[in-house]
């Protein structure tokens, strides 16, 4: 069976990451972003395997 293949970056989840962010250091609520932001897929910016193309 063929591998699934992992296409480019999670944008929206390195969105909802980075809004998270800025919320914790104003001084808001933030936790609802950090959530959103691992839903969409923003901590896999952090694996560095990436799909290599065709074997």
């Amino acid at each position: 069976m063929a591998n699934p293949v992992k296409a480019g970056v999670p944008i929206i989840g390195i969105i909802f990451l980075a809004l998270a962010f800025f919320r914790f250091v104003n001084g808001h609520s933030w936790i609802v972003w950090l959530i959103l932001g691992a839903l969409f897929g923003g901590f896999g910016i952090f694996s560095a395997n990436r799909s290599q193309g065709t074997k």
